[in-house]
Order: structure tokens, then sequence, then C-alpha cells
């Protein structure tokens, strides 16, 4: 018996929902296929598919060999192919999910650089300011800007994300530049709808420790609408440097409070754990670290 071609048999059955549908979609008869995926159960003394006369499940048993069994057929899979091709001929399909703002303003840019070094590597990058689930997402790398605790995924902090407090000029000649955090209170405040801090921001200065309860006219899941929105007078708002650096460049925008830092976020490139990371997965995480961070790649 091959066990990898059997494996192979089962996962794509699984995946295809179906025998006559694995075998379609594999160009072998139907019978080789259940065949296969017989020898397998026998093989390993368990019963991994429930049949029907109109339908298969996966048993408790090989619900659990089916996630391993994709594994082991991906590095199989790479393997081959890294014999075949080399390293400096990775290609597939690499699935990256990333906020908005960030995607655009700092990911974008980069995206025909990686395509210079790794032509045949199709990159699907998808960008959302919702949390998603990367794995129930099926992206093989995400990027977030916030303090992880997920301790399913791997994390790698690429750069810190320094938040600036800012408003429009007009907005503080018509309301008063606030002089300590408590003067927020009296003020029309910006908030980012995803912080788990909601509208309690907590400021330091190296000495003193300050939180603050802020309310204001809007709430929104992205950096660059809330930059826009003080640019036109709405209010005060916390944002991550890269989003506010040109505004504040050319004086459409300024600091408030200068002195008062918000707690550390960072660039964070995340992946799901795994015995042993996609080469091409691993080729575009160094490449993000080469790019955003000082640390070498690992």
């Amino acid at each position: 018996m091959d066990r990898i071609e059997c494996m192979r048999a089962f996962v794509v059955t699984v995946d295809e929902n179906g025998f006559a549908a694995a075998a379609r979609a594999m160009d072998v008869p139907r019978s080789k296929v259940s065949k296969q995926i017989q020898a397998l159960e026998e093989a390993i003394g368990v019963q991994l598919l429930q049949r029907t006369t109109r339908s298969l499940h996966l048993t408790a048993a090989g619900a659990e060999y089916y996630e391993t069994a994709r594994e082991v057929l991906a590095t199989v899979d790479e393997a081959e192919q890294r014999a075949r091709d080399g390293v400096a001929e990775l290609r597939g399909v690499l699935r990256v999910n990333a906020p908005m703002s960030f995607g655009l303003r700092r990911l974008g840019p980069l995206v025909p650089l990686f395509h210079e070094r790794h032509p045949l590597i199709e990159l699907q990058l998808v960008l959302s300011d919702q949390q998603v689930d990367p794995v129930r997402g099926g992206f093989d790398v995400t990027l977030r800007i916030a303090s992880l605790v997920d301790s399913s995924m791997v994390a790698r902090q690429l750069a810190p994300a320094p938040r600036i407090m800012v408003a429009s000029p007009g907005y503080l000649e018509r309301a008063g530049m606030p002089r300590h955090p408590k003067d927020l209170s009296g003020h029309q405040c910006l908030n980012y709808g995803y912080l788990q801090s909601g509208v309690s921001l907590q400021l330091s200065n190296g000495n003193d420790l300050q939180r603050v309860h802020v309310t204001g006219p809007l709430h929104a899941n992205n950096g660059d609408l809330l930059a826009q929105a003080a640019e036109a007078g709405m209010g005060i708002a916390l944002l991550p440097d890269f989003i506010v650096e040109e505004a504040l460049a050319a004086g459409r925008l300024v600091p408030v409070l200068g002195e008062w830092q918000a707690p550390p976020i960072s660039i964070n490139v995340v992946y799901p754990t795994a015995r042993r990371v996609p080469q091409k997965t691993r080729a575009f995480i160094d490449f993000l670290v080469s790019q955003l961070s000082d640390q070498p790649p690992a």
C-alpha cells in the first residue's frame, strides 16, 4: 500500500464530499479511491468515514486524522516542488489578510517588490479592519496592529506602531487646546470602534498615568476615515503615526498632548501554528521583516 497516495485519496474525498467527485478530481476510477481509503483504515485500525448510500461523514477519529493528513501532504508536495524548482522558484497561492489603512499605505507598495523576487507566487491580499480568524478565513499570513493574546497562533513583531493624538487647527481654535488628559472629557473625541479599551483612554507621561473617559460624534473601524474627520474639524483622534504623518507635515493636523503617550502597540505578522511553516509563507514573512523591521529574518 502506498500510504501517501491512500492519504491523498482520503483528503480529496473529504474535500470533494464524495468518492465519485474525488475520483474525477484525481482522474482515477471510483473503485480505486474506495479501495485506497479502505486500505488506509485497515492499516491504522480505525474507521475514518461513515458511509451511507447517499453521503459520507467523518468519524471523530477521521476528523482528527484529516487535519494531520492535510499538513503531511502539504509538506510532501512542497518538498517535491522545491526539489523540482529549487528555493528560488517558489510557487503557489499565498492568502494574506491585513488592516485596510496599513495595507494601502505600507503593504501595497511592497507587493510589486515581492512579486519581482517570487514571480510564481500568487498573492491573494484581503484588506479588512475586522478581527478575522486566520484559520477559519483560510489565511496563510495575517497582519495585525494590536496587542496579541491568541496563543493558538505564532506571532512575530515587525515594528512598533506609535499612536499620536491629533486635531485640526480649526477645531483647536474653536474648542481650545487640552493641557492635561482630564481635559479630554470636555472635548469631542473620534474613537476607533474595535479597540478593546473602547472609549476609555489610558495615557502616560512617564511619571503619571491617567485614564479618562471620552465621548464624541464618531466611532469607526478605519483609521483613515477618522483622520479625515479630524482634518475636517470634528474632534480629536488617537491614530497610528503612519496614518497621520502626511497631514502633520502639511499642517492639516497638529499634535495634541504630545508629552502623553498611549500604551504601545505594534505591527505583527501572525500565522497558524504548524510543525513546519511552508516555504512560501516563510519567504513572505522574511520579506516583511526585511522591509519593515530592524531585526534580521529568522
